[in-house]
Parts: C-alpha cells; sequence; structure tokens
C-alpha cells in the first residue's frame, strides 16, 4: 500500500434486481462492519433505499444517496475525501466505474489506493477479450473468443467454428444479455442487441460449450500470495443455463479428487496473475466425454456464489476479506474468539452437504418465458443443509414453497408425456419436478442424462428419493420407514399426506418413538476443531450440538425466506433492523431463515437453516425456549399453529390490504406514528403511478407531497381522526385521493418499502420505533423528529420486465424486483436523479 488506510469509500449497487440481490447489500454490511472495528472510517454511496447498511450510522460514517455512476462517485470523493476505494462489493457496475477512475487518472491526481485488484486486472475484468488473451498466455483452456463489430464479422467467424456461439458487449453501459445463437437469424438479432448494449460498439463471439457441466470455485488470496479454497459447487444443470438458474451443490458431487486439484490450481494461477486481495470466483466448464476443462468467467467481487460459499461452509468469508485488504496476511489473521483454530489459513472441510435452489418470478408474471437459458431469470434463492445429498436436496425444495406437502407440483404430475419430453429437451423453471415426474413415468436416468446432459449421480439421487416416498407411501405407521424418511429430509406433513393422516398425528408419532432432529454446526473444520459458529441445521442423528444460551431474554425470528416479487429487499431490511433492535434491549437473538442472500442471515446471535415450516419451527422453539416469537405476517398458517401452542407470538408488518378504489385523482398518504394515545405526522407522501384498480403498494411516489395548506388542513385533521381509532399502536398511513374535494379511503399499516425508505429519509430508525410501540414503550411526544423542508425525494421501484422478455406489463406491487431512490430541489429534479439505466423502474410508467 502506498499509504496508511484510514478512510475507505465502498461503491454500492443501486436498485437490486436480477443478477443483483441483497447478497451485495449483505457484503457491504459485514465488511463495512469489520473495518469498523479496525478504526477505519467508512463511506459508501448508494441510492437503494432497501439497504441496510446505507441507513446503519454506527458502521456508515458518510453516505451519499444518489445512482452509481462515475461523476456522482467523483463527487463522494470530494465530498468524504477518502485514502482507499473498494469497488468489489457492487458486483460488475462498480467494476466498470473502477476502471473509469483509472482511465480519468483522478485516482493518481489524489492519491488513491484501489483495493483488493490493481488497474490490469480491473481491465481484464471489465473487458472478456483482454481476459482471454491473458488466459492464453497463461496456457490456460480457453473457449474461442473474438471481438466484433457488426453481423459479417460474427458470420465470417462461425463458418470456422460452426454453431452454437454466445454473443455479449463488450464495455456494456450497465446490466448486459449474454445471448445463445444457434442460428444466423438468432446471430443477426444478438448482433444488434450487444451492439446497443456496448460503449464503444463491439461485442464478443464466443464458442459454445452448451452441454458441458459447470464447476465454480471461490478463493481467497492474501497480499503476500498465500491463497486457500473456501468452496467448490457443482450446478446441477449443464453450461447453457445460467448458472443463477441452476441448482448448486457443495462440495462438488461428481469430481474425482485429482479433477478438483487441477482446478483449484488454475483458479490460483489466475488469482496470483490478477494479483487480487481478497475473494475471487471463477466458474469452469468441463467436457463430460474428455474430462477437459475450459476456464469460462472469472468475478472477483462478491456474488450470489460467495455469499452461498460462507453460508454454506461457516468459514467467516467476509471477515477475512476485509481483514486481508487492510494488509494482514491470511498466517497473521486471527479468526473471532468462537473459531477453535484461529488461523484464517484452514482451508475449510465440510461433513455435511450444502443446496442452493432458485426461485422465480413467473407465479408472479405467468406471461414471461419459462425457458431456462444463458439470461438468469430467477429472483432468489434458498438454502438447504444435510449430511446426506438427499437430505439436503429435500429440505432446499422445501424451503422454495411456503407449505410443501409434496415434492410435486400438481400442474407437472398433469403434463402428457409428450409434454415431458418437451420440458426435458428445452427446460424450464422448477425443472427438477419435471424430471422427477419423468422418473416416476418409467425414464431411466442414462436416458434422461443424455437428454439433458445432467451427470447420472444426480438421477441416482433422484432415483433414491422417489424410492423413499414409495417406501413411505407403503408403510404407513411403520417407525423404521419413518426413521429413514425423517433422516433424508422428509416434513412430518410430507409423510401425512403418504400415509393419508393429519399432520399432526405424524408428530405425535414420531414424538411417541423418540424421533426428534439433532442440531449440528455448520462447522469449515468438520469437527477437528472446537468451532462455535453458533449456525445450525438440523438432522436425525444422535449427537445435538446446538444448546441454549444462559441468555436472561431470547426471540426467535422467523425470516422472510427467498427473495421474491413483491415486497423484496423490504422484508429482509425490516427482519435485519428487527434483530439489531432487539439486541440493543439485550435480547439474545435466534434467527429461522434460509435466503443464503439475506443481510440478517448474518446478524442474528444465532441462525438456524431450515425450512419455515411449522414442525422445523417447533422443534428450534423447544430447545431455544423463546419468551417471544416475531414471524411474518404473511404466514397466517404458522401464526395460527404458533397461537395454538399458547405461544406469545408477534406479527411482523406486512403491507396492508387495500379496499376498492372510491374516486379516480391525485393519491395522497398521510403518515403518523400512532402510541395509542397520541399521533405524530410524519408528513405526506403523493403516489405517482395511477393504477386502473386505484391505491396499489408503493411504486413510485414523492416525499413531502406539495400540496396548498388548505387541502393539507383539511387531509391532516381527517387523517389524524382516523388513525388515532386504530385499536393498537403502529405507523399507519391514511390514504386520499383529491378530485373535486378530499376523499379519504382507509388506514393501513406503513408499507415496508415507505417505511425503509422514510427511515432514511428522516434518519429515523422506524423499525426500532415500531419494536418499541408494539412492546408499549413508545411516547410519540418523546420522539426527535425533523420533516424534511427543504428536499423532494423520489422513491422508484425497478421491475424485472426487461430481462425477463416482457413489454407493456402493467407496473404493480407485486412485480416489484427492488427500488431506487433520489433527491432535489423540485419534484423534476428529484425524478432526474432517478437512474436511467437500471431495470425498468418509473422512467417506464404513467405518472403525474
Amino acid at each position: 500500500m502506498n499509504h496508511p488506510i484510514s478512510k475507505v469509500l465502498i461503491i454500492g449497487t443501486g436498485a437490486d434486481q436480477i443478477n443483483q440481490s441483497t447478497e451485495t447489500d449483505d457484503a457491504i454490511y459485514q465488511v463495512a462492519s469489520s473495518l469498523n472495528d479496525l478504526g477505519i472510517d467508512v463511506s459508501l454511496i448508494d441510492n437503494n433505499p432497501f439497504s441496510v447498511a446505507l441507513g446503519d450510522k454506527t458502521i456508515i460514517h458518510d453516505s451519499k444517496i444518489a445512482p452509481i455512476t462515475f461523476d456522482n462517485v467523483l463527487e463522494t470523493i470530494n465530498e468524504f475525501q477518502p485514502d482507499a476505494i473498494l469497488p468489489n462489493l457492487g458486483g460488475l457496475k462498480s467494476i466498470q466505474i473502477a476502471q473509469q477512475l483509472f482511465e480519468s487518472e483522478e485516482l493518481k491526481k489524489r492519491d488513491i489506493t484501489m483495493l483488493s485488484m490493481p488497474e490490469f486486472a480491473i481491465r481484464q475484468i471489465s473487458n472478456p477479450v483482454l481476459m482471454n488473451e491473458m488466459l492464453k498466455k497463461m496456457g490456460a483452456p480457453i473457449t474461442t473468443t473474438e471481438t466484433i463489430t457488426s453481423f459479417s464479422d460474427a458470420i465470417h467467424i462461425v463458418q470456422e467454428i460452426g454453431y452454437p456461439v454466445i454473443i455479449k458487449p463488450v464495455s456494456p453501459f450497465g446490466n448486459s444479455s449474454r445471448r445463445l445463437c444457434n442460428d444466423n437469424d438468432e446471430l443477426a438479432e444478438a448482433v444488434e442487441i450487444a451492439m446497443s448494449q456496448s460503449k464503444i460498439q463491439q461485442a464478443v463471439l464466443q464458442q459454445s460449450i452448451v452441454g458441458y457441466q459447470e464447476i465454480e470455485l471461490v478463493v481467497i488470496r492474501d497480499r503476500l500470495g498465500s491463497m486457500l479454497q473456501v468452496a467448490g459447487i457443482e450446478d446441477f444443470d449443464p453450461i447453457g443455463i445460467h448458472a443463477g438458474d441452476s441448482i448448486s451443490f457443495t462440495p462438488t458431487q461428481t469430481l474425482m479428487d485429482i479433477e478438483l486439484q487441477e482446478l483449484r490450481d488454475l483458479a490460483f494461477s489466475i488469482t496470483r496473475k490478477l494479483r487480487i486481495v481478497g475473494v475471487n470466483h471463477v466458474q469452469f466448464a468441463l467436457n463430460p466425454d474428455t474430462g477437459k476443462f475450459y476456464v469460462i468467467k472469472n468475478s472477483p467481487y462478491f456474488d450470489r456464489i460467495t455469499s452461498f460459499a460462507g453460508h454454506a461452509t461457516g468459514y467467516p468469508l467476509l471477515y477475512v476479506c476485509a481483514n486481508l485488504l487492510m494488509g494482514k496476511t491470511l498466517e497473521q489473521l486471527e479468526l473471532p474468539a468462537s473459531f477453535g483454530f484461529k488461523s484464517a489459513l484452514l482451508e475449510p472441510t465440510m461433513d455435511h452437504i450444502a443446496v442452493r435452489m432458485p426461485i422465480w418470478p413467473f407465479q408472479s408474471l405467468p406471461d414471461a418465458d419459462q425457458n431456462l437459458g444463458t439470461q438468469m431469470r430467477s429472483t432468489g434463492a434458498v438454502i438447504g443443509i444435510g449430511r446426506s445429498t438427499e437430505e439436503a436436496l429435500i429440505k432446499a425444495i422445501r424451503a422454495t414453497r411456503a407449505q410443501a406437502d409434496s415434492l410435486s407440483i400438481e400442474s407437472q404430475v398433469k403434463l402428457t408425456d409428450d409434454q415431458i419430453i418437451q420440458y426435458i429437451i428445452h427446460p424450464r423453471a422448477n425443472r427438477i419436478v419435471i424430471l422427477m415426474e419423468a422418473l416416476h413415468r418409467g425414464y431411466s436416468r442414462d436416458e434422461l442424462s443424455e437428454l439433458t446432459k445432467i451427470d447420472p449421480f444426480f438421477f441416482y439421487k433422484l432415483e433414491k428419493i422417489i424410492s423413499l416416498e414409495n417406501e413411505i407411501a407403503e408403510n404407513p405407521d411403520d417407525v423404521e420407514v419413518l426413521t429413514r424418511a425423517k433422516y433424508f429430509g422428509m416434513s412430518d406433513r410430507m409423510i401425512s399426506v403418504l400415509w393419508n393422516q393429519t399432520e399432526d398425528k405424524v408428530r405425535q408419532f414420531r414424538i411417541d418413538n423418540e424421533l426428534s432432529p439433532t442440531y449440528k454446526q455448520v462447522d469449515f473444520s468438520a469437527g477437528e476443531f472446537d468451532q462455535h459458529s453458533n449456525r445450525f441445521y438440523s438432522t436425525f442423528e444422535l449427537e445435538n450440538e446446538s444448546h441454549p444460551s444462559d441468555a436472561e431474554h431470547r426471540a426467535l425470528i422467523i425470516g422472510t425466506g427467498g427473495l421474491r416479487l413483491g415486497n423484496a429487499g423490504a422484508s429482509d431490511y425490516f427482519t435485519s433492523k428487527l434483530i439489531l433492535s432487539l439486541q440493543k434491549q439485550n435480547y439474545e437473538t435466534v434467527l429461522v431463515n434460509n435466503n443464503p442472500s439475506a443481510v440478517s442471515m448474518n446478524l442474528a446471535d444465532k441462525l438456524y437453516t431450515e425450512p419455515l415450516e411449522a414442525p422445523d419451527i417447533l422443534e428450534v422453539i423447544s430447545i431455544e425456549k423463546p419468551e417471544i416469537v416475531y414471524v411474518p405476517g404473511s404466514r397466517s398458517r404458522l401464526i395460527t399453529i404458533l397461537e395454538q401452542k399458547d405461544l406469545k407470538v408477534e406479527k411482523l408488518p406486512q403491507n396492508g390490504q387495500l379496499l376498492s378504489h372510491l374516486a379516480s385523482g391525485k393519491e395522497y398518504a398521510l403518515i403518523m406514528i400512532y402510541d395509542g394515545t397520541n399521533a405524530v405526522s410524519l408528513d405526506l407522501t403523493s403516489y405517482l403511478i395511477q393504477n386502473e384498480s386505484g391505491f396499489g403498494d408503493p411504486t413510485a411516489f414523492i416525499y413531502p407531497a406539495k400540496v396548498n395548506s388548505r387541502l393539507k388542513s383539511d387531509i391532516m385533521s381527517i387523517g389524524t381522526e382516523r388513525i388515532k381509532q386504530q385499536v393498537t399502536p403502529g405507523i399507519y398511513q391514511a390514504l386520499f385521493v383529491v378530485t373535486g374535494g378530499v376523499h379519504f379511503e382507509q388506514v393501513r399499516q406503513l408499507p415496508l418499502a415507505e417505511q425503509s425508505f422514510l427511515a432514511k429519509v428522516l434518519n429515523l430508525d422506524l423499525v426500532d420505533i415500531s419494536l418499541k410501540l408494539a412492546q408499549s414503550q413508545c411516547d410519540v411526544n418523546q420522539l426527535e423528529i425533523n420533516l424534511v423542508n427543504n428536499k423532494i425525494w423520489a422513491f422508484s421501484a425497478a421491475f424485472p420486465f426487461r430481462s425477463l422478455g416482457l413489454h407493456d406489463e402493467t407496473i404493480q406491487s407485486e412485480t416489484i424486483i427492488g427500488a431506487e431512490m433520489a433527491y432535489g430541489h423540485s419534484i423534476t429534479d428529484a425524478l432526474k436523479q432517478l437512474s436511467p439505466n437500471g431495470e425498468d423502474s418509473i422512467h417506464n410508467g404513467t405518472y403525474y
């Protein structure tokens, strides 16, 4: 390093979207926390209202709310005067801005250090042609890759190497697409799109390796060159389906050790050549017929797979990387006190299996193309952990659904044989269910492997699961069969369906026969050292490793699971802030969740990675014995079951139900904090997008609303009266439509999206206030509230329509994937500050 580092600027991510979700905010939060512990002042530029890090003054000393652009980053540098910049937490967009900073020589002028990777490495990562040239010089195996500037260039190359090929833009403006082409028509369209996405009107044509096996390695390196492999990950689906849409397994399932060592050595060589400090994610393609490997991608930044690797292994990846960035070496770095082996230089070894399973948005957007290909379509993922591949896989499947009563989906069972064949050849979302149905119908594993290019090993595992289902169905009330079913991850609910019994009867039968889960630590030393990771998963073995602490107060929080469209990151924001607030009140926080990208998964004092089903929750409760359980309000069945057990249950707020619309006009909302006696105003918002059905949950709005004094007085008077009629304390909205006069619509709880937004605008911890209101510990007259008067703030939801190939889709709250926020001195100025290059947003909506 050129000079001591005391101030670091982190470049954030912008709105959550397909390809980039809450895992980036999680990485920012964890790294910023570690840097803060090292005495480093951390600054952040971001404009994501759902970001937990952006609103936390305890770890972020200075923040700038603005779109992630070169000009805005440069302005932030001038304002905060950092010694160093960290670009690898915000994904590829941040890497591209880092390259612009180097090219402009702004870093050199200010003597600012770029952490994580040098300038030449950033150039290589931003340009696949340069990366391939470097790999070629290294002797690393790569596919044919050429730069093109026109369709005729592409045709010329294809005549030599043949179809299929992949086209992707060079130096894209923002998110870009990579398209698989099988003929000239597809090639022409792909080249045209890639050119429009490229800043320099160039594209890359790459020899396709569709059908090859995909292997991913996560490695880390320190400044002196010491390296270790954090995880080896094998994708269920072959190349041709985006890795984000594939089921992923760690450790690798089908590779021989000699093959894995070859990939490990190659990943180390690439990381060393690029002089990366911290994390590097390298993807490989394996030709199953020849055993030959190709390097297909190198991503030295935190993404969904690095997040999965950390959760799956239990290795404190983000803590270690933060310290490596500040100059410590793996050998010098001591792990936190809970780790038995103190040196960070211990390569993780797993005594368990972890499965990452995608969640797709097609329930909310049924018109979207559900075929899987090289463009990612999933919006989130869940993780299942077990002692066997079968157990981890079944738990992951269960985690994708709120009330899974079988491993199949009714719509798949009804498919004709011709439809089954089509879906096998042309893969669609939830294809594992279709493949299991094909096995049910008598297709052999070799036949399916040939059709799908999925390794036969996985079909062998699916056959074992189907055989287990048949055995359970044929042997009701058999203790030995029940024992085997539970060991492999089957839920009481699934068994009850196969036995044609009630779930409660199966659970009681299991308890009567002393069949209860034990909990194992997610331990990266595989039991070799005495670890206390406080991260657990269930299985049915003899030794239990989870024991309640002697904490005086304990709260159990049920997480939101994998991200779906709708509340999206706003739900995990609330969960994360709730955990932090409970910890301030000296509660030990115990979280049950299964989203490997969630910020909340790294905040709780104790974590159980489990499906969010009642029997799983009840087993955790039996060990932890919490005094209160917090449950998302949308999980009504779980709430009912827990309340029947005489547990103290607190419902986490969900967006309130909307009544029918009374009038068509401008829409306003009065926001107030009500403590049961008094109410204090947080001012008005004006909704911008007019829905045909009237009020929707927020997709675009302005705060504070600009209205004349008489109108505001009328809204305040009516709204205050209505909110004070509410039965319980809370943060409420009174909704109004203004046409010729003021029409009161209804009162509801403040939606989560607006809550996370206003918390940042007002510098007010609204989740903490919500908690204290529920505890009857909040007097609104004692709150310090400074309303915004000199700025206009805008909120704009982002939608995944472009990524899913949808056009003219209706903007509605159920299809939100993320959001952004901005401010200005006028409404027009605020709206202009919203990023025009992200996913579909307000710029594609109809608004006042």
